[in-house]
């Protein structure tokens, strides 16, 4: 309840406030809320388009870090503790994120650790968001939100357990019977 009233506020009104209180309810969020940061970020936040982009590939980058430290101590992945292990990595990563003073620290804090966990280089695809971050061209509270957001989208791909799929199902109006 309490995402689908911070969600839907967001929506409505679709401004600064309401985004924070939306990113302040802690969740990994539907692949599908992509394109509604992706607009809010370009439109409401005016950062280019280039610099979102590349936000969004190293956000999805963090969420698969965290799927694989969460993979390694639990492989059965449709098991509680799995997705618990995932949000408590996505947490850890994310305090790194709130505690950077500046575009600096945000990048060497998050990408130090992310990469620790996976034994992976960052994408090169987030070099644009790393170069703007680092030199200050974006602002850090914008590179926050940024990396916090697009981090916690659940990836396309993962599975998902049969009742989130009949969830999804159900809300996206999709008939499963035969």
């Amino acid at each position: 309840q309490g995402f689908d009233l911070f969600a839907s506020r967001f929506l409505q009104l679709f401004n600064r406030p309401a985004f924070k209180d939306f990113l302040a309810f802690r969740a990994e969020y539907p692949h599908q809320l992509e394109i509604l940061f992706k607009t809010y970020f370009t439109k409401m936040e005016n950062i280019p388009i280039q610099t979102v982009q590349s936000a969004k590939e190293l956000g999805r980058w963090i969420n698969y870090v965290a799927y694989l430290a969460a993979k390694a101590e639990h492989p059965n992945t449709k098991n509680e503790e799995f997705k618990k292990t995932k949000a408590k990595v996505l947490v850890e990563i994310e305090s790194s994120t709130f505690s950077a003073k500046s575009g600096d620290a945000l990048i060497a804090q998050v990408v130090t650790r992310a990469g620790r966990l996976s034994q992976m280089d960052a994408p090169p695809e987030a070099g644009v968001f790393i170069e703007k971050t680092c030199s200050g061209e974006l602002p850090l509270d914008n590179a926050k939100n940024l990396l916090m957001a697009f981090s916690r989208l659940r990836n396309k791909y993962e599975k998902t357990t049969q009742s989130e799929k009949e969830e999804n199902d159900e809300e996206n109006n999709i008939d499963t019977s035969e």
